[in-house]
């Protein structure tokens, strides 16, 4: 019985150790240890979560800037804010670096003027500051610190504008004929021996656009366009010169120009076919009409656009309007506005075809219009006025007549900044010019303003402007 009862109890002592054995082995973590590595968890999607919050509006800005040259653009410059008018003066790059500068400033201070248009690349070609790079055989120190110059204008106020001569370049032509216009094998010059690049090739495009570019991140707030034109009397002489035509020859241009007319004349006649409508229905019906009589015939008002044929007018006016819609869209990513100096005798013409300005198709591309409309600069009889010259405000009166009614016709005109006359031109000869002071100055101002174009920009080459002028804006 005893012997028994010891097997009975060993035999349970068995059965305990082999349960306890059979329980099996984890490999996870102990439940200790689990509360912490989820708080760590928690911390780490915190932290993830944090950065993530932090990154995300430089990801933003990333998907906003323009591909490539978003470091460039984010250049910091000093803040101006447009005036309630452009009142501005032209100063060279020498006057903008030079002793003459403080005098400028001064003028535009202690008077209602506010802007001034410096050149950035001047008539010659020159840029007018040292630039590094590709661009330094084009560069002149003219101005030694042109950032400090932006930080200046900004401290007193002053709205600036870069003046870039886009065609008009004997540097460039100098440097690159094969740009230019050549006659007899050598780079042609006008009388004043000035050479002018080709609108015609875009290299030459690409290369006034850079400037622009490196002027916007300057800080200027304007990028104007000037001698965006052939030569002129181009026309007289485009057959004898040699040059290339780029993309503007007749096999690559004219079916542009046809796709352009036929979306034309698909406009012109859905408006007339509703005008026709209109006309047919209030005819009176043919049993009402007496004997043999007919029904009126339906007016035409207008005829349909012409079909375009390619000749070197339209070859040089295409060319010069892509130029002005190119820059324009090149200089989108960098907030600056864009405008254009232009003849102003083109706003009186559908086009000027020997230097291929189209007041129109130019204005459909910039934010300005800065027609040059000097009196000195039209001739006898322009406008009826004998002697445009002796009478500055009639000859603007009748000038911004005719642009009015023509930035009147456009779905979206730009903004209208006219250059006009502060200095005297003897050389029209005695009996057709007049000394230019301080009532000429004035009466070309109340002209534009009772015209109801409020601003305006002084041109003097040398930068002498007439004291003591008002040039407050009429009410």
């Amino acid at each position: 019985m005893r012997k028994t009862g010891i097997i009975m109890l060993l035999f349970m002592m068995m059965m305990v150790l082999l349960i306890a054995c059979s329980e099996p082995v984890s490999t996870s973590p102990s439940l200790d240890t689990t509360p912490k590595d989820l708080e760590t968890q928690e911390k780490e999607e915190a932290s993830n979560k944090q950065a993530v919050e932090v990154e995300k509006p430089v990801t933003e800005v990333a998907e906003v800037a323009p591909e490539g040259e978003e470091e460039e653009q984010a250049v910091s410059h000093p803040p101006f804010e447009y005036p309630d008018a452009i009142r501005g003066i032209y100063v060279t790059g020498h006057s903008a670096g030079g002793q003459k500068f403080p005098d400028l400033l001064k003028l535009v201070e202690t008077t209602d003027l506010n802007a001034m248009v410096i050149d950035i690349k001047d008539d010659h070609g020159w840029i007018t500051y040292k630039m590094e790079g590709d661009m330094e055989p084009f560069s002149k120190p003219f101005m030694k610190d042109p950032k400090a110059l932006v930080q200046t204008l900004s401290d007193h106020k002053i709205y600036p504008i870069a003046r870039i001569v886009v065609f008009k370049d004997s540097v460039l032509a100098g440097q690159k004929p094969e740009l230019s216009f050549k006659n007899g094998g050598q780079v042609w010059k006008n009388r004043r021996g000035e050479a002018f690049v080709n609108p015609f090739l875009t290299e030459v495009w690409q290369h006034n656009v850079e400037i622009a570019k490196e002027a916007a991140k300057l800080g200027f707030q304007e990028i104007q366009f000037d001698y965006v034109r052939f030569p002129e009397g181009f026309e007289n002489r485009d057959k004898t010169l040699t040059y290339g035509m780029g993309n503007y020859t007749k096999d690559q241009l004219e079916p542009r120009l046809v796709a352009v007319w036929e979306k034309k004349k698909i406009e012109w006649e859905t408006e007339h076919q509703e005008a026709w409508a209109e006309q047919r229905e209030a005819q009176p019906p043919s049993e009402t009409l007496a004997g043999d009589a007919k029904p009126a015939p339906i007016a035409i008002q207008e005829s349909a656009p012409p079909k375009p044929e390619y000749d070197a007018v339209a070859a040089r006016v295409t060319a010069v309007t892509d130029f002005v819609e190119y820059a324009k869209k090149e200089l989108e990513p960098y907030n600056v506005k864009v405008s254009v100096d232009i003849f102003g005798y083109t706003a009186t013409l559908s086009e000027a075809p020997g230097i291929g300005q189209n007041f129109t198709a130019i204005s459909n591309h910039v934010d300005v219009i800065s027609s040059m409309i000097y009196p000195s600069h039209w001739g006898p009889g322009y406008f009826n006025i004998p002697k445009p010259d002796t009478d500055p405000h009639r000859l603007v009166q009748e000038y911004a007549k005719m642009e009015n009614q023509k930035l009147a016709q456009m779905e979206n005109p730009p903004l209208s900044r006219p250059w006009i006359q502060d200095f005297t031109a003897p050389w029209l000869g005695k009996g057709n010019y007049i000394p230019y002071g301080k009532r000429e100055v004035e009466l070309q101002i109340k002209a534009l303003n009772e015209a109801g174009i409020k601003e305006f920009l002084l041109w003097n080459a040398g930068n002498n402007y007439t004291p003591n002028v008002d040039y407050t804006p009429l009410n």
